[in-house]
Order: structure tokens, then C-alpha cells, then sequence
């Protein structure tokens, strides 16, 4: 069960991302209806689309052409099967919140690493985590989220190194669990992305990736 369940998961990351893709490209979301490579446009066959194993299969690159695959793909397809595998707990409410949290983050990250492009709606998948949360005293979480937001909007006009959309992120967290969290979360993410800058020198880089990572392990460490 725990393998049909982590399976579940990656399929669930990998057909997210793909449609994520498309949209940051400005390509339909059902012409055509099948995988293709994105430098060749060949329609893949079905053993090139099973999650992670088919990368590891095709050694990374596409089958007909040889373009290189991201490695985001394998990445985040094996985070969402290991976060299915922790907390999907088989009680149906349960499981339909932490699904909605789970896909909305994976369509969050998606859309910021292929286009750095945050789709505001998409956040309100986040709430209903709130639910399993430890309870909070949301008019607080409230007011230290919008003195959050106005102190980001201030350092990312100076700096130029935050984006609106991560700062409606992080004011979400701030209204579901407060603002010590919601500082922990910021504080580890930034480490994460000193690390990554410092081995890719990239001058702009996605910052929901780490905010999601540091979120679920956050989730973890809590309990829901």
C-alpha cells in the first residue's frame, strides 16, 4: 500500500508540473492531449512518462532527442510521493484537506520554478490546512501578518529580491500558524536559497520552492 501510495503521489507531482509547464509557456493544456518532449515535440511513449524511474531509465535526457530533462522533475516527483507516504492517514477528510494542501503547493512551487509566475487563487488551497492545525488565535496571526506583509513590501522595494507572490505566500502562513513559524519558515528558506545561490551564482532564482520544502517539514515536525 505504502508503494501504490507513494506512486500516487509522483504521478500526482509529475502531471501537475506538466500542466504547470504549459501554462508558463503559454501552450493548451489539452493539444495534444499527450506527453511530448518540449525540444522535439515527439509524443512520448508511455515507459518515458512513469515518474522518477523513467528518468533514471532515459539517464536524464529526452529518448529521441537527447535534450536533457530538469532535474526538478525527479526531485519534486519524489518529495510528493514521500509526503503522501507521511501524511495521508486513510480517514477521508483528513486525507482531502492534506491532498488540496499538498497539490496547491505542488502547483505553486511549479508555476514559480518554470515561469516565476504565482497565480494568487491557487493559495487558497493552503487554508483548509488550518483545520488540523494546533489552534490559533487568528485576529493576532491577523495583525502580525500584515505588519509581515508591509515590512517584505519595504525590503523588497529597497532590495529587489522578493516578489509579490511570496509575499502573499508567506502572509498565508502567517494566518494559518502565526508569526513565529511563519519566521522560522522565512528564516530556513533563505538559508536554502544562500545555499543554492552560492553553487549556481543565478541571479534570480524561484523562492516558493524553499518556502514549500521548509512548509512541509514544518507540517512534519507539528503533526496533522
Amino acid at each position: 500500500m505504502l508503494v501504490l501510495l507513494f506512486l500516487f503521489g509522483a504521478s500526482v507531482a509529475s502531471f501537475i508540473t506538466s500542466c504547470c509547464y504549459r501554462l508558463g509557456n503559454n501552450c493548451s493544456l489539452i493539444i495534444p492531449q499527450r506527453s511530448y518532449c518540449d525540444n522535439c515535440h515527439s509524443i512520448l511513449r508511455w515507459w518515458h512518462l512513469i515518474p522518477i524511474f523513467s528518468f533514471i531509465i532515459l539517464r536524464g535526457q529526452c529518448f529521441y532527442c537527447k535534450q536533457k530533462i530538469s532535474l526538478y522533475l525527479p526531485i519534486i516527483e519524489f518529495l510528493s510521493g514521500i509526503a503522501f507516504i507521511t501524511f495521508i492517514s486513510y480517514e477521508p477528510i483528513h486525507d482531502l484537506i492534506i491532498l488540496l494542501f499538498l497539490t496547491s503547493l505542488i502547483f505553486l512551487t511549479s508555476t514559480d520554478f518554470f515561469s516565476h509566475v504565482i497565480y494568487s487563487y491557487s493559495l487558497l488551497g493552503l487554508f483548509p490546512i488550518s483545520l488540523l492545525s494546533i489552534p490559533q488565535n487568528y485576529f493576532y496571526n491577523l495583525i502580525f501578518a500584515c505588519i509581515l506583509v508591509v515590512s517584505l513590501l519595504l525590503f523588497a522595494t529597497f532590495t529587489k529580491t522578493l516578489g509579490i507572490g511570496d509575499i502573499e505566500f508567506l502572509f498565508v502562513t502567517c494566518l494559518i500558524w502565526g508569526w513565529y513559524q511563519t519566521l522560522l519558515i522565512i528564516q530556513w528558506s533563505s538559508l536554502i536559497m544562500l545555499f543554492i545561490f552560492v553553487f549556481t551564482r543565478k541571479k534570480k532564482l524561484p523562492f516558493i520552492p524553499a518556502l514549500s520544502l521548509v512548509t512541509i517539514l514544518c507540517l512534519f515536525i507539528q503533526g496533522c
